[in-house]
């Protein structure tokens, strides 16, 4: 190859990967321009439920069930919250909440107690030693409940 398709590759590639890491840095700052409020504490909320999933994930994987009872009762502490962050109107174009939940408000509403009630079913079994990847999967399946009906999926989800 000579130098200059070397060049041109090298200076292409950079150029590829500058605008790639631009578009993922703009992706990130994306969620950060939501309205102070009820969307954004909502938003919030939420990032702070994916991370004590994580914690249960990772506990899990670890053999360590016990682990993840206090992480599945810090999400089940926030359903009831949750619910109250979707007054009528609080919509925003960079929030991912389907129309369906102000459509549907009492299956919402119903979405959320059940996630409550699963949560702290797993951490009742987490804490005695029972079947915490059986208690999980209904835990992850009250996750997916709400999200399809309720959540806009991130592109490639």
């Amino acid at each position: 190859m000579s130098s200059y398709w070397k060049r041109f590759v090298f200076i292409y590639s950079a150029l590829l990967l500058g605008a790639l890491a631009a578009y993922a840095v703009a992706d990130e700052r994306k969620e950060l321009h939501l309205p102070p409020g009820p969307i954004k504490e909502r938003h919030e909320l939420m990032e702070g439920v994916g991370k004590n999933a994580e914690r249960i994930g990772n506990a899990l994987k670890a053999n360590k069930p016990e682990e993840a009872a206090a992480p599945a009762e810090a999400i089940a502490g926030v359903m009831e919250k949750f619910t109250t962050l979707f007054p009528p109107g609080s919509t925003h174009p960079d929030s991912r909440a389907k129309p369906e939940i102000w459509k549907q408000k009492e299956k919402f509403d119903q979405d959320a107690a059940d996630m409550r009630a699963k949560a702290l079913a797993f951490a009742d079994v987490a804490k005695s030693g029972g079947d915490a990847k059986a208690a999980s999967r209904a835990l992850w399946g009250g996750c997916k409940t709400c999200h399809e009906s309720f959540r806009v999926p991130k592109p490639g989800e």
